[in-house]
């Protein structure tokens, strides 16, 4: 697992990239910024998946959307980052699911 701050760090370059490969196709963009949350998230902490969906939404506000890095609130794709951090955030499951009961076998 990786850290909060080294996480977020990873969302934050993994946003960039997608954002200046995949800036002239919103919907695109957007997908591939669900993809870099997804990621991200199965490996970081709650927080780092929080800051994660935040940076990508700012991103994709600020570059995508928006005009020369002037935020425009889009409430929908922040929602959609949303959801996805959190349904990623199965790699708290895993390291649970990992745990051998020494009863069970």
């Amino acid at each position: 697992m990786v850290g909060t701050v080294h996480g977020s760090a990873l969302g934050f370059a993994g946003g960039v990239v997608v954002t200046a490969l995949a800036g002239s196709w919103p919907v695109f963009a957007l997908l591939l910024l669900v993809v870099v949350v997804v990621v991200v998230s199965w490996w970081t902490t709650v927080f780092g998946a929080a800051l994660t969906a935040v940076q990508c939404w700012g991103l994709y506000g600020s570059f995508v959307i928006g005009d020369e890095g002037r935020l425009v609130a889009d409430w929908p794709a922040l929602a959609v980052l949303a959801v996805a951090g959190t349904v990623s955030l199965s790699g708290l499951v895993r390291d649970r699911s990992s745990v051998v009961d020494p009863a069970v076998g």
